[in-house]
């Protein structure tokens, strides 16, 4: 009998240590309730603190919602302002944290090394219809298009997730962001927290509701993570960034285009230009 119960102890051990794998990635922008750039984005500004806070308890729904699922392991990289935004002691004891810079050209990513990702408050990429806070990497950036097609910040992770095998399966932000993953990867689960509701407002939902459909959300996603496919980019590929025109040196705007047989190889010779 103890024999027994020992066997059912290592299996259970190793069933759990075979659950998913899930990486998640952080951004500000798209959190419920954040919505003005001069006041919640950055460190100093009147409501920074709050906007970490709602963006801490979103992140902490889909660790939940992960490992309810069964998931082994959540790793999560703060992607936000220089990977400044999250701190070790506000994060789900379970997860681990991804924090500094320079961000390297694999996204901290390998071959299979997770079996999901999963964006938690992401926006829009730069131009995107309906959006709140869109850009990409920066505000200076008009358009960025990989083989030419128009992609974000949503894009660029999902094609080096894709180069290594690794399915975006879920997102949470505004509704743009969601309408831009889904067609990227029609299949990955999305949550909007927030819509735009004028010029420049946001209609957001309470932070209590959009926790409560972000753990939902990231239980099924990570429950059916085997049924997402990659998005895989053929090559050769390659990134173009067109900036807005700066005035006076560059009223026309400028092209910077980097090329490589992968995507992986383009991101290189982008990160290594910086």
């Amino acid at each position: 009998m103890r024999n027994l119960i020992v066997s059912l102890a290592l299996f259970s051990g190793l069933a759990a240590a075979q659950g998913p794998r899930i990486f998640i990635l952080t951004d500000l922008e798209g959190v419920g309730g954040v919505h003005d750039a001069e006041e919640q984005l950055l460190p100093g500004q009147r409501r920074f603190e709050e906007s970490r806070r709602l963006l801490a308890g979103e992140l902490n729904a889909a660790i939940e919602g992960a490992f309810a699922a069964g998931a082994s392991e959540v790793v999560v990289w703060d992607g936000h302002d220089g990977s400044r935004t999250l701190s070790v002691d506000l994060i789900d004891r379970r997860a681990k944290l991804i924090q500094g810079k320079p961000t390297p050209a694999n996204y901290y990513l390998s071959e299979k090394a997770y079996d999901g990702i999963i964006f938690v408050g992401q926006h829009a990429m730069a131009g995107a219809p309906n959006s709140i806070l869109a850009h990409t990497q920066s505000f200076e950036v008009k358009r960025l298009t990989i083989n030419g097609k128009p992609v974000g910040e949503i894009g660029q992770t999902a094609a080096i997730a894709g180069h290594f095998g690794i399915p975006v399966i879920m997102l949470t932000g505004d509704e743009a962001a969601c309408q831009e993953i889904r067609e990227l990867q029609p299949k990955a689960i999305t949550v909007a927290v927030k819509r735009l509701a004028g010029r420049a407002s946001a209609l957001s939902l309470s932070h209590e509701e959009a926790r409560r459909r972000i753990q939902a959300a990231a239980r099924e996603a990570v429950s059916r993570v085997r049924e997402f496919e990659p998005w895989k980019i053929p090559g050769p590929v390659e990134l173009k960034f067109e900036y807005l025109p700066r005035l006076p040196a560059n009223p026309e705007g400028r092209v910077v285009v980097y090329r490589g047989a992968t995507v992986l190889e383009a991101f290189e010779a982008w990160l290594g230009k910086l």
